[in-house]
């Protein structure tokens, strides 16, 4: 339980007093559009698609789950994140020139421009499944997990708390307010994640070294024969699930889909590469500082015992006050983008086609609500899991691999088709009750053979549907098909400190320097 001092409660007031003016500033404006409401089209700069990306990907789950998690395992923890390179590339040159040639809202969208409508409407229902029974139910469960320690309050009433006020913030403003209190959450969860680090440095007997540890604990790359974090599972499980995650995911790429333009869109996906290599130091040394103090603590507890031991009053506050912002900055990224897909990819579509501008905004904001009650009374099945960071990981395990597979090989093999698409996106069915029937049935699971196994699997049944299922029709895809030659970064007469290319570069010789360091 946690006992804050009446300073830490006033800076955490304070904190949300911020964070509420922020976001009545900038949803003020009237948004008459729908797509000005969901996405805020054409309006983001790069920093704030930076930044958003960065709040929308990181909450209580983080805090809590990854710091438990490295608390337990250690630095190998922080490839979770460190790991984000390739899938921020893959975005950065295959995805998003094509999202934006095509205007599109939603991901569900691209689809029906590369394959049909029927592959856009199932993706859309799976899209949707997944964010509220296992991305909504998982924030909402660790943010009143959260808020109960902080407030001294019921588990179960924090979860409607959570719940009721994200809804406030995604119903009042849509993709404005949420845009612009993502810069102010992500820049203070990067400056807290930061002084929590190098408060550390300074209290624990011995530096850095005693904090990485010795053995295992102080590698990042693990060898293919340990138990835990094996380095050939780790790549197969997060690089599958991260590009599901990065790239085919409508609440990390609604910012993107509202960029100024193609270059904006890049250089704020980048930028936001270049800020998650900060982010262990958030959700990573915290559990490895934990662990160096204590080395006895339940490891859910490991956050909330380095911040109490290592911040002074008034600091714990803010802390506290950023992990519980946290958690509504992800849930109002999801639950506009989920709301987004339904709107334009159901009610449009199939409901109402003629609907008004005013009616689709209306729409939105009632499924948000239909939305947000669904994950909260969904969110205490998370208790079967029995660790927060399990619970993702084990659910994303089933579900990423057949979706990243679609659209990878729907946007580089040109004789991947609808009829096949549509086959492997339906393994998403069966794969999403899983987790669920077998922690039902105490079964206990190791997520990199699960991922292995999977990725295996789709490639090989995707490979050979394509060759014995014939395409209804001839589709008219060629231009969706990624090619060298189509790329628009090579614009003569810009700077080389503005083209896309040279930041893509620097990001990743910042990310070999953390692996030759840390390796």
């Amino acid at each position: 339980m946690i006992h804050l001092h009446k300073t830490d409660l006033f800076v955490f007031a304070l904190y949300f007093l911020v964070f509420v003016t922020i976001a009545f500033y900038a949803g003020r404006k009237k948004r008459v559009l729908a797509a000005d409401f969901f996405i805020n089209q054409n309006r983001l700069p790069w920093y704030v698609i930076g930044f958003s990306m960065i709040a929308s990907g990181i909450s209580s789950e983080q805090f809590l789950g990854t710091v438990g998690f490295a608390y337990e395992h250690g630095l190998s923890v922080a490839n979770w994140e460190w790991l984000n390179g390739p899938s921020i590339l893959i975005l950065v040159f295959l995805f998003i020139p094509f999202y934006l040639k095509k205007k599109v809202v939603t991901m569900p969208h691209f689809l029906e421009h590369r394959f049909d409508g029927r592959v856009r409407t199932i993706f859309a229902l799976i899209s949707v499944m997944i964010y509220v029974f296992i991305n909504l139910a998982g924030v909402i469960y660790s943010g009143g997990f959260a808020l109960s320690r902080i407030l001294h309050l019921n588990i179960y009433l924090c979860i409607w708390i959570i719940a009721l006020f994200a809804a406030f913030f995604v119903m009042y403003g849509g993709m404005a307010t949420i845009a612009w209190t993502n810069v102010f959450q992500a820049s203070m969860l990067l400056l807290g994640g930061l002084l929590l680090f190098l408060i550390g440095l300074q209290k624990v007997p011995g530096g850095f070294s005693s904090i990485l540890g010795e053995g295992p604990r102080s590698h990042l790359i693990l060898p293919a024969s340990d138990p835990d974090i094996p380095w050939t599972g780790l790549l197969v499980l997060i690089l599958s699930t991260n590009i599901w995650y990065y790239c085919t995911n409508q609440n990390i790429n609604q910012s993107t889909l509202g960029a100024k333009n193609q270059w904006h869109a890049q250089i704020g996906i980048l930028f936001a590469g270049f800020l998650w290599l900060l982010i262990p130091l958030a959700d990573t040394f915290p559990g490895l500082i934990a662990f160096a103090l204590n080395p006895d603590l339940p490891k859910d507890n490991a956050f909330i015992y380095a911040v109490q031991e290592l911040l002074p009053t008034g600091l714990v506050g803010i802390v506290f006050a950023v992990l519980c912002a946290a958690v509504i900055t992800a849930i109002q990224a999801g639950v506009n983008g989920v709301s987004t897909i339904f709107t334009f990819d159901f009610y449009q579509r199939f409901i109402k086609p003629g609907a008004s501008e005013k009616e689709l905004i209306r729409t939105g904001r009632i499924f948000t609500a239909a939305v947000l009650l669904t994950g909260a009374i969904w969110a205490p099945m998370v208790l079967r899991f029995g660790h927060i960071f399990s619970y993702f990981q084990e659910c994303w395990a089933f579900v990423a691999i057949p979706i990243a597979t679609v659209f990878v090989a729907g946007i580089l093999w040109k004789k991947f088709h609808a009829r096949v698409a549509f086959v492997v996106l339906l393994l998403t069915f069966p794969m999403f009750l899983m987790p669920y029937f077998l922690r039902i049935l105490h079964v206990r699971i190791n997520v990199f053979n699960v991922a292995g196994i999977t990725l295996v699997l789709t490639i090989v049944l995707g490979v050979i549907l394509t060759y014995i299922i014939r395409p209804l029709a001839q589709e008219n895809n060629n231009q969706l098909i990624f090619s060298f030659s189509s790329s628009e970064n090579s614009v003569p007469g810009v700077p080389f400190y503005k083209k896309v290319p040279f930041w893509a570069v620097m990001m990743i010789l910042c990310y070999a320097a953390v692996y030759a360091v840390f390796w």
